[in-house]
């Protein structure tokens, strides 16, 4: 921790009415910004130091509700310094935190305070619409204390897209703020007209409120603590709303997901202390990120960037956690049906069938400042839909559910036909229509280089990536297989022609066999983009892959220039544009590696799919709680002997928390057949440094079923375990 400066020291010997100013809080936050507190509950969420503070030095700190940032600043001072961080310890549901702290060393009225005398511990709990604060400071010192503890405050009232640095000509109104005995409350009313407000109540009242904060006049003995709580509310009049549609829920909409489920959580036990470690913190986080609709459950991106309902991310994310939360994949399916496209609108991309990317509450989105209320630019949010469907129904049986959404599915089916495929080819392909849109309509798009051909030059749209083929293979045989659940058995078989159709097409146009893999994508000419990505791996995920050409892929990608030693690289090191620290052109993306690795499992190449979770595992214990990061930089193992991190990734990351089950899943070999109560494990294996696996909370239907996995020299032995919630369930294990 770094020292207190001369600067702060003299604001130390003041006596002021200010909690400090701007250069104080900069200068006496040291380097702290390494590690960062998050904590979320349903539309809410803070970033914060590791003292509770929200540092000017770090943009994105702050208390968040709906994409709006209702507080900047509410940091604590001892007689006008930081305090020093001791430890902090974050609930398992994300939703509050206790940081203890204690001061430097100070002057107070001609008595040097040595540091480690004051202890502050302040608690930090987060509800849907208010930042509860409980601040305890005790005394060590051998004689009493009077000090000053104050609480600098500011709100700016930032849209998270003006957070991330979005210009902005002209911005709405910020109130002066409103001062009382007890409390300061900041206005600001938006150019959408809407009004949203910040107000602090203080118990007990400070001894002095002015528009920069508040302080508190302590006398302070070693036997007897003193106690402050700060509410913080949050409030607006009117904004935008999530739409009621089909199958909506009224739920108590303010309870945190957890709340909302019925039944015990989900338990997984091994003898690898370390994979306990990484699947309990993917519940917890899964859990945390989870927001409550009017149609369920929505797992939101991360945070701080992306805490928003993401139809790619939302959807990968319930697949999963299917086995182990059916309840995550109904809510999202559900909510995607309710604001599924029904118009043609070029500045959003909407088209009707076409299910959105991503949806954005505050200021800029109700404003049309950008188009995400909802935008509907990506590609492949569509299929993955029909194939979310799809696998929750073989989990579930949840026939009521596919006969209500059975519109739905159909509007995307042909979506994928008529709007995705605008040239006929079979192929679906992106071009963005809006001058604010996504430029990159898959997975990587965070810009339009991550497109581009052997030589590094930037491909032209319309694209049809490889994987988007794949996952549109899958999902036309998964609405085959929904049609004949219904008995529609013409489109069952026309769904099904269109599968094979565009498979035969697709082998044809993308097959590199240079390469032993599949090109990235055909650009407008539909010129292949020759480069090695881990798209060609996310293509064996689906089944599109005949046998022979799936064996040279996996061959190909587990060469060292994709595989890092940590995880599979979004891009080959080979290739012209590769950077292992570029977001999407080398870097190690968990949830990617495991799709890939569920690939791998899917042709038979478990050993190697168990080295890549074994892999996120090794990669867990260099992260704080085990939590795996949305990315990290793509460097070799045998060159840096720990994964370097990505800069500015999420931290948690909903498909990140998720990689592992994804892979675990793929181990075992998962088939389930709700509608004959029937799960079938296929080929299961468990990896040389796992002996052990007690599963509690699979779900399958309406039933628990609990299994024991053990692996041995004569092979890998599963039998059902104690309860299972029912006696129908049957095990099928084939070897």
């Amino acid at each position: 921790m770094a020292d207190a400066t001369p600067e702060t020291q003299a604001a130390g010997r003041r006596r002021s009415k200010s909690p400090g100013t701007v250069t104080e809080l900069v200068k006496g936050l040291g380097n702290t910004s390494v590690k960062k507190i998050r904590l979320k509950y349903n539309e809410a969420f803070i970033v914060s130091d590791v003292r509770g503070d929200f540092a000017q030095a770090e943009r994105e700190m702050g208390l968040y509700r709906q994409a709006t940032r209702y507080l900047r600043t509410c940091n604590l001072f001892l007689e006008g310094y930081a305090l020093e961080p001791l430890s902090h310890t974050i609930a398992e549901n994300g939703s509050s935190c206790q940081v203890n702290l204690t001061n430097p060393r100070l002057t107070i009225e001609g008595t040097v305070i040595e540091p480690n005398t004051i202890l502050v511990r302040r608690c930090l709990e987060l509800h849907s619409q208010a930042l509860l604060q409980t601040i305890d400071v005790s005394s060590f010192h051998f004689t009493p204390l009077t000090f000053e503890l104050s609480l600098k405050v500011e709100a700016d009232f930032y849209d998270i897209f003006e957070v991330r640095g979005w210009p902005r000509e002209k911005r709405g109104h910020l109130y002066a703020p409103e001062e009382s005995k007890d409390g300061l409350t900041f206005k600001y009313r938006g150019l959408d007209e809407v009004e949203r407000a910040t107000s602090l109540t203080f118990t007990p009242a400070p001894d002095r409120v002015d528009s920069e904060g508040v302080a508190w006049d302590l006398l302070l003995s070693k036997d007897q603590a003193v106690k402050i709580n700060v509410a913080i509310r949050t409030d607006e009049s009117g904004g935008q709303r999530f739409a009621n549609g089909p199958v909506a829920n009224n739920a108590n909409e303010v309870l945190a997901p957890a709340l909302l489920l019925d039944r015990p959580l989900p338990e997984v036990h091994t003898g690898n202390m370390d994979f306990d470690k990484l699947l309990k913190r993917g519940i917890d986080d899964l859990l945390m990120l989870c927001t409550s609709t009017p149609q369920g459950i929505y797992p939101y991106g991360g945070i701080p960037t992306y805490v928003c309902p993401f139809g790619r991310d939302g959807l990968i994310a319930s697949l999963q956690f299917l086995p182990w939360f059916p309840e995550v994949a109904r809510g999202t399916i559900a909510f995607l049906a309710a604001h599924q496209g029904d118009k043609v609108d070029l500045y959003t991309e909407e088209e009707p069938g076409k299910i959105l990317h991503e949806f954005r509450f505050g200021e800029l989105a109700s404003c049309g400042e950008i188009p995400f209320a909802p935008y509907y630019g990506s590609i492949d949010a569509t299929p993955l839909f029909l194939i979310t469907c799809e696998a929750y129904l073989r989990w579930t049986n949840d026939l009521a559910l596919l006969e209500q959404l059975w519109p739905n599915i159909e509007a995307a089916a042909r979506w994928m036909t008529e709007y995705g495929d605008k040239d006929k080819d079979t192929f679906l392909e992106y071009q963005s229509t809006s001058d604010r849109g996504l430029i990159s309509q898959g997975w990587k798009d965070s810009s339009g280089e991550t497109i581009s051909h052997r030589d590094g030059s930037i491909a032209a749209p319309p694209i049809a990536l490889c994987e988007v083929q794949a996952y549109a293979y899958a999902a036309y045989r998964a609405v085959s297989y929904l049609a004949d659940r219904l008995g529609k058995s013409e489109e069952a078989a026309y769904w099904s022609g269109v599968a094979e159709k565009l498979q035969a097409n697709f082998l044809r146009s993308f097959w590199w066999e240079e390469e032993h893999v599949f090109y990235l994508a055909l650009d407008g000419s539909k010129q292949p983009c020759a480069i090695v990505t881990s798209n060609a791996g996310q293509c064996l995920w689906s089944g599109i892959v005949p046998d022979a050409l799936a064996q040279k892929m996996i061959t190909r990608l587990s060469c060292e220039d994709m595989d890092s030693g940590w995880g599979i690289r979004t891009l080959s090191e080979h290739a012209a544009r590769y950077n292992p620290m570029s977001y999407h052109n080398g870097t190690v993306w968990p949830h990617d590696t495991a799709i890939v690795g569920a690939g791998f499992a899917r042709y038979g190449a478990k050993a190697r799919a168990g080295r890549l979770l074994e892999n996120l595992i090794q990669v867990g214990q260099y992260y704080e709680g085990a939590r795996l990061p949305e990315l990290f930089c793509g460097f070799a193992r045998n060159y840096q002997q720990e994964p370097v991190p990505y800069p500015v990734a999420c931290e948690p990351q909903a498909w990140a928390a998720g990689a592992p089950f994804l892979l675990l899943n793929a181990l075992l070999g998962f088939e389930p057949d709700a509608e004959h109560h029937r799960l079938t494990l296929r080929h299961p294996l468990l990896p040389e440094w796992l002996q052990k696996l007690e599963v509690r909370g699979v779900r399958l239907g309406k039933q628990q079923v609990n299994l024991l996995v053990e692996h041995s020299d004569d092979g890998t032995a599963v039998i059902l375990s104690g309860e299972t919630g029912g006696t129908g369930v049957k095990l099928h294990v084939e070897h």
